[in-house]
């Protein structure tokens, strides 16, 4: 494999919630993501996307879900916004399943390029924000285990 070295996406504590479950489903998204970096390095992405792809679907609707709940509880002021750009991101893990059934070659840059965006910009600003949020209004991150 010449010397190559795989790109890493390591967990920055910066992204850090502050609420366990949260930042526990968001670093297994890391992990799926950093699965999913090594399959193209050894050029097999055909093997790990359609797993990706199940997974960020039933990760959108339970993960988004139970944040979304967590909002709600506690009137979250950004609530609506918050919850167009999940909208956003559920209808993009929809076109990119519907886009791997139709053309799997084309998928690997567009599904690092989600998952970039969703890692480096949504839950690093938008979940952070709504964390902070969640503990100045007293939410007991048990009442999240919906």
């Amino acid at each position: 494999m010449g010397g190559n070295q795989v790109s890493m996406v390591i967990w920055n504590p910066a992204w850090e919630t502050g609420h366990a479950l949260i930042d526990q489903q968001h670093k297994e998204l890391l992990a799926q993501f950093q699965t999913l970096l090594v399959a193209i390095h050894e050029n097999h992405p055909e093997d790990r996307i359609p797993g990706l792809l199940k997974y960020l679907a039933d990760y959108v609707e339970s993960h988004f879900s139970m944040e979304e709940a967590a909002m709600q509880e506690t009137g979250y002021p950004w609530f609506k916004g918050h919850k167009a750009i999940h909208d956003g991101m559920r209808a993009r893990v929809v076109q990119l399943v519907d886009g791997f059934r139709n053309d799997p070659t084309t998928m690997t840059e567009e599904v690092i390029d989600f998952l970039t965006d969703w890692l480096l910009r949504h839950i690093n600003e938008e979940d952070r924000r709504m964390a902070k949020h969640l503990h100045q209004s007293g939410h007991q991150e048990s009442r999240l285990h919906h």
